[in-house]
């Protein structure tokens, strides 16, 4: 068997899959791979697949007869011969040019119907896998960078109502550095209007607050400082990255783009990269979209963006990039002892 019979054999194989829906997701991207190289390729499958449902009870037998008394070179089989055939004869020579038109259009539509579904599998797939790889050991950096930031005004509200009710604004969160280990362990550092540091964070046991003055605050409530970090209000902290992955599966609509060849030789690895896009569904709340960009051998996530992402009376986008990974930070680096004067004031609240 030559070379061309042989891909001609694996394109076959590779439509009776897809029509059976039983694609892996490999055999998707080869399919995929095959159709855009080739145009004859993707009318080998159209035809495939148009067979298919003229063989299936989708189109009655009448649908199925008059559709092939359009298209056929030979005698026309019909009952109806004299209307069939004058019908036949002008359709021949205009209409079989329209009528492949058409059919070829059908199909592709069913084509990338069952590929659009195949790919939303794989997207999927890659979630679940970049989630596992977020449950691995090891203390991760990121570094935020806010793009935009939106405060709409509420309802009854005047333009010149101090935002957030009156409360003290948050530090803002452009240039913060975010450390994290495993699920509940994060110290966000960030600095004040006046340029000064505040440290937040929570050691798996309890949560702390270093504010530039004043006690040091402590709770046994571990997420009472983690509202200083966007997706909080939503179920999607950044300070617990693998609970924010989850809600995806749930609330968003994934899907896949190409794999790209790492250009920036700089950052972690040169693995090639991909994007995974997250878009909400609606009736659910949170960001409006979520990108993640990961390296596809590893799994490892490179950078994170959300847009809208709510934070107090603000919505932000923003991005967080992976600048260190697998560096172990300490054992007592996300306690809050590590990060302010031995002689500081303690305050502990419920």
């Amino acid at each position: 068997m030559t070379s061309i019979e042989r891909s001609s054999e694996r394109l076959k194989l590779l439509a009776s899959q897809l029509i059976d829906g039983q694609l892996t997701t490999d055999e998707s991207r080869e399919l995929n791979s095959l159709m855009q190289a080739d145009g004859r390729n993707l009318e080998h499958v159209v035809d495939h697949l148009l067979l298919h449902s003229l063989l299936s009870d989708d189109l009655g037998s009448e649908s199925l007869s008059a559709l092939v008394d359009l298209v056929a070179d030979g005698p026309v089989v019909s009952d109806k011969t004299k209307s069939r055939k004058a019908v036949a004869g002008m359709l021949r020579w205009f209409g079989v040019t329209v009528a492949t038109a058409c059919s070829l259009l059908l199909g592709t539509m069913f084509v990338w119907h069952m590929l659009g579904q195949t790919t939303a599998s794989a997207a999927v797939t890659e979630l679940n896998r970049i989630i596992a790889v977020t449950t691995k050991p090891g203390d991760r950096t990121y570094q935020i960078t806010v793009e935009e930031a939106i405060s709409p005004q509420r309802r009854g509200q005047r333009a010149e109502s101090p935002p957030d009710h009156g409360r003290p604004p948050k530090p803002p969160m452009d240039g913060a550095i975010l450390h994290v280990r495993g699920g509940y362990q994060f110290v966000l550092m960030r600095m004040t209007q006046d340029g000064l540091p505040f440290v937040t964070g929570c050691n798996g046991q309890a949560s702390w607050a270093v504010r530039p003055d004043g006690a040091v605050r402590v709770s046994s409530d571990l997420a009472r400082f983690s509202h200083d970090l966007p997706g909080h209000e939503h179920s999607m902290p950044l300070s617990n990255i693998h609970d924010g992955l989850e809600r995806l599966r749930e609330a968003y609509e994934v899907q896949l783009l190409p794999v790209e060849e790492q250009e920036d030789k700089s950052s972690l690895d040169d693995e090639p990269s991909r994007l995974l896009v997250a878009v909400k569904k609606r009736s659910y709340r949170g960001p409006k979209r979520v990108e993640l960009t990961y390296s596809v051998r590893s799994g490892l996530i490179r950078q994170m963006r959300f847009v809208e992402m709510p934070y107090g009376p603000q919505r932000l986008t923003l991005r967080m990039t992976l600048v260190e990974e697998g560096k172990q930070l300490g054992e007592t680096y996300f306690d809050h002892a590590s990060h302010h004067a031995a002689d500081r004031v303690i305050e502990f609240e419920e």
